[in-house]
C-alpha cells in the first residue's frame, strides 16, 4: 500500500478543503521516492509547524479514512432480507464553524505496485451518518453511494447480476467495510469482492500502523496502550514469540546497555475483559542480574518496546506508518536514524512509506523540498504548503530558512516574550 494523495474539508481544524499530494514531477530521480504506475511517489513525508498548527490533524485524516474503510460501524441491511450487524466506531468531529456542512475526506492509494484506488467519503454532522461514498479502481467507478442508495458502475452491475438492485447502504458504516467484512458471504458481496479486488484491499489492515502518544497515555504511563498491544500480540502469537522478543531485546539493549531481556507475564483468567499483563525486565550489571519494573526504563525506551515491532513489520512487508511527534521521547539523532530506515533501499526493500510530524529541525536534511510540508493556522483554517512552493533551492539550508520564519510554521517567540513580560 502506497498513498499518493489526501484531501479533506470540515475535519477538526481543517475548514476549507486542503489537498496534499505525495508525488513528484521532474525528470531527475531522487532518493526517498519510488516509481509506481508511472508516478514517482514519496516514501517519506515530514510535517512541520508550531504547536496547534494542525500537524496531527492532517495525519489523522489518513488514519480516519483507513478506519472507516475497514471497520463496520452500526448496521447494514440487504433488502429485502433485513440482515443486521452491530459494531461501534467513532466518527470524526467537524470544524466548529461548519456545523451544517458534511465532513469530506478523499484518498488515492496504490496496492501491490499495481492497482490504483480513489476513495471518497462524506459524513453528515447531524446524526453522524455517511451521506456519500465513492470507490474508483484504475479510474473505473466501482460503486457510488448517496445516503442509503448504492449505484454500481454499469459493467460491474452486469457482472454481479439482479441481486445488485437489492443493496441498501448502512446508515453509520461505510459500504466498503461491509464488502470487506469476512462474514459478508452473501452472493452479491462475493461477486462484488471480485470486482473490487478484495484480496488487495484486505491487506491494508496489516499494512497500516498509526503511532501517536495521544492514543497511548493512560494512568500517567506513556505508551501503556502500545505496551499492552505488544503483550497481546506477543502472547497470542506462539509461532513468532521468540522472534518478536529477540527483535525488541536487541534494539532496546542498544539504548540501555544494562538491559538483558523483557519479561511479560499474563495475569488473571482467560477472559479477554479481565486479561492483564505484568511487565518487567532483566538487567545485567557487572556481577549480578536484577529484575526491574518496566517504569524503570526511560520513556523513549518504553516507546521503542511498544512500537518497534509494528514499524519493523511494515518495513519487512511494505505498507504505511504514520508517526505523530516522533521526537518526543527520542534523542534527535535517533529520530533521524529511524526515519532513515525508510530511505535506505537495502533495508526498505518493499517500499514502506512513513508520514511523520516533528519539531526536530535536523530532519529537514533527510527530505527533498517537496517532501517537507509546512503547516500554519490562518483565519481559523489549516494551511498546508511545501518547501518547494517557495523560492528555495535543493542545495539551500532549509532548516535555517525555516527557523528564520521565512517559510512560516514557527511560533512567534517575540509575542510570547511580550505576553510573559505583561504577566510578571
Amino acid at each position: 500500500m502506497i498513498i499518493t494523495r489526501i484531501k479533506a474539508s470540515n475535519f477538526y481544524g481543517i475548514k476549507n478543503p486542503i489537498e496534499v499530494i505525495f508525488t513528484e514531477g521532474g525528470e531527475k530521480e531522487k532518493v526517498g521516492y519510488v516509481n509506481v504506475r508511472k508516478e514517482r511517489v514519496s516514501l517519506i513525508s515530514g510535517f512541520y509547524g508550531a504547536n496547534a498548527s494542525g500537524k496531527s490533524t492532517v495525519l489523522n485524516v489518513i488514519d480516519t479514512i483507513v478506519r472507516i474503510m475497514l471497520a463496520r460501524q452500526q448496521e447494514f441491511i440487504i433488502a429485502p432480507n433485513g440482515i443486521k450487524q452491530e459494531t461501534v466506531i467513532s466518527f470524526p468531529n467537524y470544524h466548529t464553524s461548519m456545523e451544517t456542512k458534511p465532513i469530506v475526506m478523499e484518498m488515492d492509494f496504490i496496492i501491490d505496485d499495481n492497482d490504483k484506488y480513489n476513495y471518497l467519503i462524506s459524513i453528515t454532522n447531524e446524526g453522524k451518518e455517511i451521506s456519500e461514498e465513492v470507490l474508483y479502481k484504475n479510474s473505473k467507478k466501482i460503486f457510488s453511494r448517496k445516503d442509503h442508495s448504492i449505484s454500481l458502475e454499469t459493467s460491474v452491475e452486469k457482472n454481479i447480476g439482479a441481486l445488485a438492485k437489492n443493496i441498501v447502504a448502512p446508515k453509520k458504516s461505510s459500504f466498503l467495510s461491509v464488502i470487506l467484512d469476512e462474514s459478508s458471504d452473501i452472493a452479491v458481496f462475493t461477486n462484488l469482492k471480485k470486482e473490487i479486488g478484495i484480496s488487495e484491499l484486505k491487506q491494508i489492515k496489516n499494512k497500516f500502523c498509526f503511532i501517536t502518544d495521544k492514543r497511548s497515555v493512560q494512568m500517567g504511563q506513556n505508551n501503556i496502550n502500545g505496551l499492552m498491544t505488544f503483550a497481546i500480540n506477543y502472547l497470542n502469537d506462539t509461532k513468532t514469540q521468540s522472534e518478536k522478543l529477540g527483535t525488541v531485546n536487541s534494539i532496546v539493549k542498544y539504548f540501555e546497555p544494562s538491559f538483558e531481556s523483557l519479561v511479560i507475564k499474563k495475569e488473571g483468567d482467560n477472559n479477554p475483559v479481565n486479561k492483564s499483563f505484568a511487565f518487567t525486565y532483566e538487567a545485567k550489571y557487572s556481577d549480578f542480574y536484577k529484575n526491574l519494573g518496566i517504569m524503570e526504563l526511560s520513556a523513549g525506551t518504553r516507546e521503542l518496546i511498544a512500537y518497534v515491532d509494528d514499524v519493523l513489520k511494515i518495513i519487512k512487508s511494505g505498507g504505511v506508518v504514520i508517526y505523530d511527534e516522533t521526537s518526543k521521547y527520542y534523542h534527535p539523532d535517533m529520530e533521524i536514524a529511524i526515519l532513515n530506515l525508510f530511505k535506505d533501499k537495502d533495508i526498505n526493500k518493499h517500499n514502506a512509506q512513513i508520514f511523520f510530524s516533528s519539531h526536530n529541525h535536523e530532519t529537514f536534511d533527510l527530505l527533498q523540498n517537496d517532501q517537507a510540508h509546512i503547516l500554519e493556522k490562518k483565519d481559523d483554517n489549516i494551511i498546508v504548503s511545501k518547501v518547494s512552493d517557495y523560492d528555495v533551492k535543493e542545495r539551500d539550508n532549509v532548516k535555517r530558512i525555516y527557523r528564520l520564519g521565512s517559510l512560516g510554521g514557527v511560533p512567534d517567540t517575540i509575542d510570547f516574550n511580550r505576553i510573559i513580560n505583561n504577566l510578571l
